[in-house]
């Protein structure tokens, strides 16, 4: 099977299981608001996002040197040095993060944060455990497992978290739910791993020296890239408290769907893929790629803002309404970021670590920097300052790979094409909504139906023609898929 075609089967599986199990953990979180106020849920947000910094900061490019140098020197030496740094580093962090607990939750002016961090930090702790596997079966183009581990993770999480949280466990629920999802991932992935990652060699200073050479820049630009997509409930915790915190976390938790599941499963198995590819080919594997990524995320995320009212008035509470006008703003991240990360994937093949960092730190200090700027308006001007920054590092990522290789106009077209069709169907969902609220009273439930079907038989069509070469070829890779499926 060549290269394309196994890269292509990859996304396909990563898409379809992490889209299913997601689906399952939206609904169980969406139950969860029944059980559980704004305010606990935005102090247990609080309380992962501590202990998930600490997991970061101890993450210095490890993964990404086992999958860029692991295929050209002494793999047995490369993984085991990885798995050695990447578990000793980090249960030393998590352990001084649950000893110190209540302190660095004050830091974050949380009273009850500190009673979460010490569980949470056994949970990415086990989940730490699988993290060099993890990167041997995505070097290896392996996803299924992978796959199958996050869709029933998210099953499981959705699973337990509700079934606590029914039994009167308040913001533990949250808690063992992410305890039983992260031992189930950990489990399946260190089964489909094999014991390779466990085959010991002698300890040698100069290959830790080489990997803090590759990998600090990573570290910098990983820890700025997640700070970016989390540190902005921590930002609306101190800003505006644990209410809106709770709801800052559910909208931007349901925003992010469409570039967690769908974007960040295409970058997991496009660095690999790029990363074996000769240099030459790359900036062509780079213009399709964004091109089909756009054509599939750009829809969901807009359609996801645009009926967002109808959506979050028929699934949440009194209390959880203020989630909808932060929805609507949100989305704008998940147009944005999966942007990003596929030029990131580009340059991490090309092993353009340092750029990467710069590009990075630029974006959380635009991020926090804007976020404090606006706050004085309300949090939903934080939410647009969140926005903007997202929509300024894709920018920025863009332009920097204009120079080495993708032709601009086949790059931007790419982008630009499935927004155009994206605005008909928001137009056309809107148009529907004033037509329905003028001559008929009916369900939100069937108001929901009616502008999700209008909206995708407008995008679908809308594609055909303005991105039809996209469309047909992303039809293409899917019936190869199922083809060599059932082959």
């Amino acid at each position: 099977m060549s290269l394309a075609a196994r890269a292509a089967r990859g996304a396909v599986w990563t898409i379809l299981s992490a889209v299913g199990g997601r689906a399952l953990g939206v609904i169980g979180t969406l139950i969860i608001t029944r059980f559980l106020a704004p305010d606990v849920v935005g102090e247990v947000g609080s309380a992962m996002i501590i202990v998930l910094t600490i997991n970061w900061l101890t993450n210095i490019g490890f993964g990404q040197y086992v999958i860029v140098r692991g295929r050209t020197e002494l793999e047995p030496e490369v993984v085991w040095h990885a798995q050695v740094a990447s578990i000793g580093l980090a249960w030393i962090g998590l352990a001084l993060v649950a000893l110190f607990a209540e302190p660095v939750a004050w830091l974050v002016d949380s009273d009850h944060a500190g009673q979460y961090i010490p569980l949470l930090a056994l949970t990415v702790g086990i989940r730490r455990i699988s993290a060099i596997p993890e990167k041997l079966l995505i070097r290896s183009l392996h996803f299924r497992a992978i796959s199958i581990a996050y869709a029933l993770g998210e099953v499981v999480y959705a699973a337990a978290t509700v079934a606590f949280a029914a039994g009167g466990f308040g913001g533990m629920a949250v808690v063992y739910g992410h305890l039983a999802q992260y031992a189930l991932v950990t489990i399946i992935i260190l089964g489909a791993a094999g014991r390779g990652w466990l085959e010991r060699t002698p300890l040698r200073m100069a290959r830790f020296r080489d990997m803090l050479n590759f990998g600090w820049p990573l570290a910098i630009g990983a820890i700025a890239s997640n700070a970016s997509r989390y540190w902005g409930n921590l930002a609306v915790r101190r800003l505006f408290g644990a209410h809106a915190t709770g709801l800052y976390n559910l909208a931007y938790g349901l925003a992010d769907i469409p570039a967690v599941y769908v974007g960040e499963q295409i970058g997991m198995v496009l660095l690999p893929s790029l990363s074996r590819m000769e240099p030459e080919r790359r900036p062509r594997a780079l213009e399709r790629s964004t091109a089909l990524l756009s054509l599939i995320i750009f829809p969901m995320a807009v359609g996801l803002g645009v009926v967002s009212d109808p959506l979050i008035e028929l699934m949440l509470s009194d209390e959880w309404q203020g989630v909808a006008p932060l929805l609507t703003i949100l989305v704008v991240v998940s147009v944005f970021r999966p942007v990003a990360w596929v030029v990131s994937s580009y340059l991490l093949a090309q092993e353009r670590n340092r750029p990467l960092m710069f590009l990075e730190l630029g974006m959380i200090t635009v991020l926090l920097g804007s976020m404090v700027a606006l706050s004085p308006l309300g949090i939903e001007w934080a939410a647009i300052a969140v926005g903007i920054s997202f929509g300024l590092h894709a920018l920025a990522s863009v332009w920097m790979v204009l120079g080495d290789g993708p032709r601009p106009a086949v790059l931007l077209g790419g982008f630009l094409r499935p927004l155009v069709a994206c605005a008909a169907m928001a137009g056309a969902v809107l148009g529907v909504r004033a037509l329905m609220a003028h001559t008929v009273e009916i369900h939100v439930g069937i108001q929901l139906a009616v502008e999700v079907v209008v909206g995708a038989a407008v995008y679908v069509a809308g594609a055909l023609v303005v991105c039809r070469e996209t469309a047909h070829d992303l039809l293409g890779l899917v019936k190869d898929v199922v083809r060599r499926r059932r082959d």
